[in-house]
């Protein structure tokens, strides 16, 4: 949890340069999609608060598929 927040501070910092504000959002996509039982669900539900639309689109993705993995 500590990196997400770390992750989350640097995009909300405004002297952040958009190209590293890129690959952030970047590579937290490619987790989300490739890899997200990395993440616990308390991680995976903060994310799907985030401010880019990406994040969250993936995160919720992710969330979908955990709970059809329990129902199914």
């Amino acid at each position: 949890m500590a990196t997400l927040e770390a992750f989350h501070a640097v995009l909300d910092d405004k002297r952040t340069p958009e190209i590293i504000r890129n690959h952030i959002i970047d590579s937290l996509q490619y987790a989300l999609r490739n890899h997200g039982q990395i993440f616990t669900s308390k991680e995976v539900e903060w994310l799907t608060a985030w401010d880019d639309a990406r994040i969250p689109l993936a995160a919720s993705r992710e969330l979908q598929k955990r709970v059809a993995e329990t129902q199914g």
